[in-house]
């Protein structure tokens, strides 16, 4: 009874999730955490990322997002945790987030995300030719404020 219960509620919420997706693609919103704040998320490039793995494409992957390849282990860490020292789990997890806030902390003071980029054979959107849109806002505010 409570197997049938937790597959439900996993069921649901992978349907849920999808249609979120669906949804955002349809509309073009693409990241709703961007479409808010004007700042890519820790997990920018994921989709591209996973879509490239998809291809056999490695190279653009990493390009995408350098720690495509932790989403299965924190997948993994989340789902038996009950199975692990809550130190373990506790440390695992911390070592996962903290691994994400610094490749976006590199992401959002590079300008162009070359920290971040290991090759030479990139699709366009990988790149970003100017200032991120944050870095623009921050420029035009100092220049209306210093006129």
């Amino acid at each position: 009874m409570r197997k049938n219960k937790k597959t439900r509620e996993m069921l649901i919420g992978g349907i849920a999730f999808l249609a979120t997706v669906l949804v955002l693609y349809v509309t073009g919103v693409g990241c709703p955490i961007k479409l808010a704040t004007g700042i890519s998320c820790p997990g920018c490039g994921m989709t591209r990322a996973w879509l490239s793995v998809l291809l056999l494409r490695f190279d653009l992957a990493l390009a995408y997002h350098p720690l495509f390849w932790l989403l299965p282990i924190v997948i993994a860490l989340v789902s038996f945790r009950k199975r692990m020292r809550p130190r373990l789990y506790t440390g695992l997890l911390l070592a996962c987030i903290i691994a994400f806030l610094s490749v976006w902390i590199v992401r959002l003071f590079l300008p162009s995300d070359s920290g971040v980029l290991f090759s030479n054979l990139l699709h366009e959107d990988v790149v970003s030719i100017g200032p991120p849109k944050w870095l623009q806002l921050i420029q035009h505010v100092l220049a209306r404020t210093v006129c």
